[in-house]
């Protein structure tokens, strides 16, 4: 295992629905435009692939940035920044933000841990989820305990870290299908719980979509940790 850190930033005066998360993200997708950590997107109009650096969140239902990598450092450098967050017709300014930065254990060990999605795991787009559907009960169980495992080596990327032995990574779970919307199409993700010989930290996300607040991961009976409050002189 190693050590890694992110930094939650938590705008604690404002509150929005997790539906608000591409609007949150368009905000500082514009604002910072010339940063492709806040968008994700590239020269040329060319998409990143990689484990976003940046994710937006609701946290206790507050809007709130997530930096890994470059991020804390980008997401460090603008909460102190004057913010009005538009989403949609509203305008909210932000005088009060929560900071917490964190180092917890990550990576493959030989205890297993229990964990829950606080957010929709979008695991599958829909031509496969059209096959997912298609086969036996043991078959999908075995199909999303292997997209689990590939998630976890597209995270472990993310902090440099190499998976000594994925095959004996055991995975097992109990999910339950659940629609979003998304782009105004509908997609079919998944809820529920896990358990796996690898350690993951609060607030970290697998699937598709993490950088919009998808499949966000909490540890089973966690305590949260505060962080520390602070508020703009207005």
């Amino acid at each position: 295992m190693i050590t890694v850190e992110y930094l939650l930033a938590a705008f604690t005066d404002l509150s929005l629905q997790a539906f608000d998360i591409p609007k949150l993200r368009g905000y500082f997708a514009h604002k910072y435009a010339n940063d492709p950590l806040f968008h994700n997107h590239l020269k040329a109009e060319k998409y990143s692939y990689r484990y976003p650096q940046i994710q937006y969140r609701i946290y206790k239902g507050h809007p709130a940035l997530i930096g890994i990598g470059e991020g804390i450092d980008a997401v460090k450098k603008i909460i102190l920044d004057n913010h009005n967050i538009r989403i949609g017709n509203s305008s909210m300014p932000v005088n009060e933000f929560l900071v917490d930065i964190r180092k917890e254990e990550f990576g493959q060990c030989e205890e297993i841990q229990s964990y829950h999605f606080v957010s929709p795991w979008m695991a599958l787009n829909q031509d496969n989820y059209r096959e997912y559907i298609k086969t036996t009960t043991l078959e999908q169980e075995i199909r999303l305990q292997r997209i689990l495992r590939g998630n976890l080596l597209t995270i472990s990327k993310a902090f440099s870290y190499t998976i000594p032995d994925l095959d004996s990574i055991e995975v097992e779970g109990s999910f339950r299908t659940v629609s979003r919307n998304f782009h105004n199409i509908p997609m079919h993700c998944f809820t529920g719980q896990f358990s796996m010989n690898f350690k993951i930290p609060n607030n970290l996300a697998l699937g598709k979509q993490v950088t919009r607040g998808f499949g966000v991961v909490e540890v089973k009976n966690s305590r949260t940790n505060v962080g520390h409050l602070v508020t703009r002189n207005i």
